[in-house]
């Protein structure tokens, strides 16, 4: 790979929530879906006023798998928010989400985007990985913002072992 670049480790990961835009969709939809949900969570700019939000880390929660990755499930885009954080009353129709413990793959995409994270997820469909289709998620933080280096970090969420 050239300007891209991948890496991969495995790592635990304790039980978190996030608060923010869903949608679900299917690996037919799910190019124009994200895009769409994308738009419209920086439209809304739901973080501004979102109670409880734990800092400016952006996530993409992949959950409600109906089967693997082919079948439908839910992607939500937002913040990680306090457990007992209230509602947003600017933001009602905000969904949350419970990122599961467990045991996570994790790969670096950094390089040009969204080329990277595109054949990081390639590479998880044509892998072996024990996949959970619990929670899987991505982390747009600060790296993400960096020029020149645009990391997101991929979150596969795996079988624990000797399940």
């Amino acid at each position: 790979m050239s300007v891209q670049e991948i890496r991969a480790g495995l790592v635990e990961v304790e039980p978190f929530t996030v608060a923010g835009l869903s949608r679900v969709t299917d690996s037919e939809r799910a190019a124009d879906d994200i895009n769409a949900l994308w738009q419209a969570f920086f439209e809304k700019q739901i973080g501004r006023d979102l109670p409880g939000k734990a800092d400016d880390v952006i996530y993409a929660v992949y959950s409600d798998y109906e089967g693997d990755h082919t079948k439908p499930y839910r992607v939500t885009i937002g913040y990680r928010v306090e457990e007992d954080a209230p509602d947003s009353p600017a933001s009602p129709e905000l969904h949350r989400i419970i990122c599961q413990a467990g045991p996570y793959a994790l790969l670096s995409a950094a390089g040009e985007q969204p080329r990277a994270l595109i054949e990081a997820w390639e590479a998880v469909w044509a892998g072996d990985l024990e996949r959970r289709f619990a929670t899987d998620f991505e982390i747009y933080g600060p790296r993400f913002f960096q020029e020149g280096l645009n990391e997101v970090l991929l979150h596969i969420g795996l079988n624990a072992p000797g399940a």
